[in-house]
């Protein structure tokens, strides 16, 4: 809990430094604003609880909240400020005295609205909607046991211009899944209705085309 607090803290202070730069730091109207964009991060992330199957012994073993992984994200930029684009991004966390691990999954199409689209320094608010997944590879070579459902995200962050092409990016944001079902590779799948919180953070580079 105390590690989530203190990165949390963080994107928020980094969130208002970076709108206090902004602010004197007015936009220049030369800057060229490329149009599609590429990106890829480092994400780390967790959940309010991982009992998504709906059954006992689901997950086998306590799950380590400190989840770590990668993500990619590609769109486009709609006048100057809102940005529109697909996002994927995977957690994955160890299984106590298991070499088995268990992935936290999320595919969204995001919104992002960008202030002083033309600055160095460009605080955002980000929201979007899509799917969640947590899989989890069974013991002893059991196969796959996924839970999916409905995911919507909110948060913000800052984005770097280091030039007309590439800019660095922090985000943090908040979401929320709500379970419907689950897939077993041993063909026994079943309905859930269940729902939770999380988090996650990321920062990666982007690339402008």
């Amino acid at each position: 809990m105390r590690r989530r607090v203190g990165i949390l803290v963080c994107a928020l202070l980094a969130l208002a430094l970076a709108a206090e730069a902004g602010a004197q730091n007015p936009p220049a109207e030369g800057v060229r604003l490329r149009g599609w964009y590429a990106g890829w991060q480092w994400t780390g992330g967790a959940r309010d609880r991982w009992d998504v199957f709906g059954r006992p012994g689901l997950p086998p073993a306590e799950v380590d909240e400190r989840g770590r992984g990668v993500g990619f994200m590609v769109g486009h930029r709609f006048g100057g400020r809102f940005l529109l684009g697909l996002q994927v991004a995977v957690t994955e966390h160890d299984l106590a005295g298991l070499s088995e691990k268990l992935r936290d999954t999320e595919g969204l199409l995001v919104g992002t609205v960008l202030f002083r689209e033309r600055a160095t320094l460009q605080p955002f608010l980000r929201g979007g909607f899509g799917v969640g997944a947590v899989v989890l590879n069974q013991p002893d070579g059991g196969g796959q046991t996924t839970a999916i459902g409905t995911a919507t995200v909110a948060g913000a962050g800052v984005q770097v211009r280091l030039s007309s092409r590439f800019s660095l990016e922090l985000e943090g944001v908040a979401n929320f899944t709500n379970f419907i079902e689950v897939k077993d590779d041993g063909g026994q799948d079943w309905s859930v209705k269940t729902s939770h919180f999380g988090w996650r953070v990321g920062v990666g580079v982007l690339v402008w085309f």
